[in-house]
C-alpha cells in the first residue's frame, strides 16, 4: 500500500488500530466495533476469512471497509440481487468451489467429497453447512465438512468413511511438516486432494490446485487499489471489485503417480507440473559414465570383441599345421581264404588291428605363411575391434549431448508455453478493461493450442533421445536415468572453450592444428593399422606363392600296425613276421605341374597386394578429409555460441520492450506475436550452438583417432601440453 499510494499519500498503521479478533467470530466483530465507532481509523482493512467475512455480515458501517478474503460463494448472494453492502470493498479472492470442482474431475471422478476447513472458519460463516448442501446439489455430489484439528492425525482421524476425495483449505493452525504429513496421510488412503488455498500445498503433496504463488501480493496490491481509488473519492460500494485474476491447474505429479493417477498429455501441457520427471530416484547419468557403460555394454563392440576371440582360435588353427600330427585307428577286416593264404601272412583272413601314425614338419614355407599372415590378421581384426570401440565412443557421447539438448529445447518450448499462457492472461485483461476486442484473446488461444502441441513434439523428441542413448548403452530403452549437465567446470568446456578461444583468434594456430591433427590420424586411426596388417598379410602370402615354384615341403613321417587278433588262413605265426609292422622317412615335395595354377595364384597375390596399398592411400586421402573437415565444422561452430548468445540476449530485451509496450497499449498482438517468436528463435539457435560445437568436438576427436576428453586427468593435461608445444602455443 505504501508503495502504491506513494507519492501522493502516505498510509500509516497506528498500532493502537492493529487489534485481533483471537480467531472466533466474536472477537473479530468486537474488534471491528471498536475500529468502526467514532475516532477510529479512517477506513478498516479486515484481514483474513474470518474477518473478511464478519466484515461483509455486519448490519452497517460507518466507514469504509475493505474485504480482502471474502469467498466466493458469499458474494454471489450480493450480486444476485444486484446490490453492494454499503461501506464495503470486498477483493474477489477466495474459495472458487465451482471452478475448483470442475478442475479436480479432470484428474479423477469423485461422488463423495470432504472439505477440510479451519474450525474457526465453520463457525464464522453463516449457513456454511447449508451452502455446502446445496454446492453438493450443484454438482451431484454427497458433501462433508471435516474440521481441521490441531495434527494431520486429527483431520485424518476426523474424516468420513466412504470418501472419494477431499478439498483442502487453509490450515494455518498446522505445525511444521503437519501439511507433508496430512498430504501421505491422504495418499495411504488412496484419496486424492485438492488444494483451496495455494499452491504451497501442492508442492507438499496434495494432488493439484488452481492457485498461483504470487495470489497473496496480487490481493496486496488490489487491496492498496481500492485503499487509492476511496482516497480519490470514490464511493466504497461504487469501487470496482471485479478484476480478472490468475488461476491455472498445478499437478504434482509425483503424488499423482503414488495415486495411479496418469493424467492426459493434453492436460498435462495445459497444467504447471511439479515433480514432472518419472527419474526421480533413477541413477545420475554424465557424459563420461555413459562412455564407459557403452564401452563395457554395447552389442556392436561386444560383436567385434568376438571376432577377435574367434580370430585367436584361427591363428592357433593355422599353428597347428606347423606342429606334429599323430593318427591312432583300429579296426577289424575280413578277406577271402584263398587272398588270405596267397599273401603269406602280410593279410590274415580274419584280422583285428591298431595302427598309429604321424609326421613332423621340418619346413613348409606356405605353412608359415599361413601362419603369418593369420598374426598378421588377427591384428587387423583387433584394429576392427578398436575401430567400433572409438565409433562406440562418439555414438554414446553424442546420444548423451543429444538428450541434454532435447531435454534443453523441451524446456525453452515449455517456458515459450508459459508465456504464452501469461500473454493470454494479458489479452484477456485488456479485453475485460475494454482496451481490446475479442480477437486478441482468440489470437492468443489459438496460439496457446499450437505452442502446446509443439511441447508433446519436444517432449517426445526426448523420449527417443534417451531410448536412443539407452540402445547404445545396450539398456532397456525404457529405463530412466537422470542426465546431468555439462557444468563450465567440465573438461568439454575446459579444453573446448579455452582450447578453441586461441585457435579462433589466431588463423595461424588454426592451420597448424589442421596439420597436427592430420598427422596424429594418420598415425592412430584404427582403420589404416588394419589395412597396413591386411597388407602384411597378404604380403607374406604372395612370397610364399613365389617360392611354392622351386621350394619344397620337407617332413618326417612314420607309421606303426599292430595284430591284436588274427585268425583263419594266412595267419602270421606260420610266417617270420611277428605281429608289428612299422615304417619312418623324411620326403620332400613338391608339385611339378598343375596347369600353371602357381604361377596364376603369385601373380593374383601380387595384385591384391597393389590393390591394399592403393586402397591404403585412398584411405589416408580420406582420413584426412575427414579430421580437416571436422575442424572446419568447429571453425564455425564455436563463434556461433558467442553470436547466437548475443542474439538470445538483443530478442529478450526486445520482447521485454515490446511486452510492456503492449500492455501499455502502445504495440499491437503481432508486434508481441513477432518478439516471442523472435525470441524463441534465438533461444533455440543458442541452445543448439553449444550442443553443435559439444558434437563437433567429438567428431574432431573420432576423426584424429582418440578421445582424449575422455582421459584421466593427467593423461588430459599431457594431451593438451604436447598439442600446444606442436602448434607454437606457450
Amino acid at each position: 500500500a505504501t508503495t502504491i499510494l506513494a507519492p501522493d499519500y502516505c498510509a500509516r498503521f497506528p498500532k493502537r488500530w492493529l487489534l485481533s479478533g483471537h480467531s472466533t467470530k466474536e472477537g473479530v466483530e468486537r474488534a471491528l466495533r471498536a475500529e468502526l465507532a467514532p475516532g477510529g481509523p479512517r477506513m478498516v482493512v479486515a484481514l483474513g476469512v474470518i474477518a473478511s467475512t464478519v466484515a461483509g455480515s455486519l448490519p452497517e458501517r460507518s466507514r469504509p471497509v475493505i474485504a480482502p478474503y471474502m469467498p466466493h460463494f458469499i458474494m454471489k448472494r450480493w450480486k444476485g440481487h444486484g446490490v453492494r453492502p454499503k461501506n464495503l470493498v470486498y477483493i474477489d479472492s477466495i474459495y472458487y468451489l465451482d471452478s475448483d470442482i470442475e478442475q479436480f474431475r479432470r484428474l479423477r471422478q469423485f461422488h463423495r467429497v470432504g472439505i477440510v476447513l479451519d474450525p474457526r472458519e465453520l463457525f464464522a460463516i453463516a449457513d456454511i453447512y447449508g451452502l455446502a448442501q446445496r454446492f453438493g446439489s450443484r454438482h451431484h455430489l454427497k458433501v462433508f465438512l471435516v474440521p481441521g484439528g490441531g495434527s494431520a492425525q486429527d483431520i485424518l482421524d476426523g474424516l468420513p468413511g466412504g470418501l472419494d476425495a477431499v478439498l483442502v483449505g487453509p490450515l494455518w493452525h498446522l505445525g511444521p511438516g503437519e501439511l507433508e504429513r496430512l498430504a501421505d496421510g491422504l495418499v495411504a488412503r488412496g484419496l486424492p486432494a485438492f488444494a483451496l488455498w495455494d499452491r504451497g500445498q501442492v508442492e507438499a503433496g496434495l494432488l493439484a490446485g488452481t492457485e498461483l504463488p504470487q495470489k497473496h501480493q496480487m490481493v496486496a496490491r488490489r487491496t492498496a487499489i481500492a485503499i487509492l481509488d476511496i482516497l480519490h473519492g470514490q464511493r466504497p460500494e461504487e469501487v470496482r471489485v471485479a478484476f480478472q485474476r490468475e488461476r491455472e491447474l498445478t499437478i504434482n505429479m509425483a503424488t499423482a503417480r503414488r495415486l495411479n493417477i496418469y493424467p492426459s498429455l493434453l492436460l498435462q501441457t495445459e497444467a504447471t507440473l511439479i515433480n514432472a520427471q518419472e527419474t526421480q530416484g533413477a541413477p545420475v547419468l554424465d557424459i563420461k559414465k555413459a562412455v564407459e557403460e557403452a564401452v563395457k555394454a554395447n552389442l556392436r563392440l561386444r560383436s567385434a570383441l568376438i571376432n577377435v576371440k574367434a580370430g585367436e582360435e584361427k591363428v592357433k588353427e593355422a599353428l597347428a599345421d606347423l606342429l606334429p600330427r599323430i593318427d591312432i585307428s583300429t579296426g577289424a577286416a575280413a578277406i577271402d581264404d584263398d587272398r588270405a593264404e596267397a599273401a603269406g601272412g602280410a593279410a590274415p583272413e580274419r584280422s583285428w588291428t591298431g595302427s598309429a601314425g604321424g609326421s613332423i614338419l621340418l619346413y613348409s614355407d606356405s605353412k608359415w605363411a599361413g601362419f603369418t599372415a593369420q598374426k598378421h590378421l588377427q591384428e587387423a581384426r583387433r584394429m576392427r575391434e578398436e575401430r567400433v570401440r572409438l565409433d562406440v565412443t562418439y555414438d554414446a557421447a553424442v546420444a548423451y549431448l543429444k538428450v541434454l539438448r532435447a531435454k534443453t529445447i523441451e524446456r525453452i518450448y515449455k517456458d515459450n508455453l508459459a508465456l504464452t499462457k501469461a500473454n493470454l492472461q494479458r489479452a484477456r485483461i485488456k479485453v475485460s478493461t475494454g482496451a481490446a476486442g475479442p480477437d486478441e484473446v482468440y489470437r492468443w488461444e489459438a496460439k496457446f493450442a499450437n505452442d502446446r502441441r509443439q511441447v508433446l513434439y519436444r517432449e517426445s523428441a526426448t523420449l527417443d533421445a534417451m531410448e536412443a542413448l539407452n540402445r547404445v548403452l545396450h539398456r532397456p530403452l525404457d529405463q530412466p536415468f537422470q542426465p546431468e549437465e555439462a557444468s563450465l567446470q567440465d573438461p568439454l568446456f575446459i579444453l573446448g572453450d579455452n582450447f578453441y578461444c586461441r585457435l579462433m583468434e589466431n588463423p595461424l594456430l588454426l592451420q597448424r592444428f589442421k596439420r597436427f591433427a592430420a598427422k596424429q590420424a594418420l598415425s592412430h586411426r584404427p582403420e589404416l593399422k588394419a589395412m597396413e596388417a591386411a597388407i602384411r598379410a597378404k604380403e607374406r602370402l604372395r612370397v610364399a606363392a613365389k617360392r611354392e615354384l622351386w621350394l619344397p615341403d620337407f617332413s618326417v613321417e612314420w607309421s606303426v600296425d599292430r595284430y591284436f587278433m588274427q585268425d583263419g588262413r594266412g595267419e602270421r605265426r606260420h610266417t617270420p613276421m611277428d605281429d608289428t609292422d612299422w615304417t619312418v622317412g623324411v620326403y620332400a615335395r613338391i608339385p611339378l605341374f598343375e596347369g600353371g595354377k602357381r604361377v596364376a595364384k603369385a601373380k593374383r597375390l601380387a595384385h591384391e597386394v597393389s590393390k591394399l596399398e592403393t586402397d591404403r592411400g585412398s584411405l589416408e586421402e580420406l582420413v584426412t578429409q575427414q579430421v580437416l573437415a571436422a575442424i572446419n565444422r568447429t571453425r564455425a561452430s564455436y563463434p556461433s555460441i558467442r553470436l547466437t548468445k548475443e542474439a538470445e540476449t538483443a530478442a529478450k530485451k526486445n520482447l521485454d520492450l515490446v511486452t510492456d509496450a503492449y500492455i501499455q497499449g502502445l504495440k499491437t498482438i503481432i508486434d508481441l506475436l513477432d518478439a516471442q517468436n523472435q525470441y524463441l528463435n534465438a533461444e533455440l539457435d543458442a541452445a543448439n550452438a553449444v550442443y553443435d560445437f559439444l558434437i563437433d568436438l567429438m567428431g574432431v576427436q573420432r576423426a584424429m583417432g582418440e578421445f582424449f576428453i575422455f582421459l584421466p586427468e593427467d593423461g588430459r593435461r599431457a594431451w593438451m601440453d604436447r598439442i600446444m608445444a606442436e602448434i607454437g602455443v606457450h
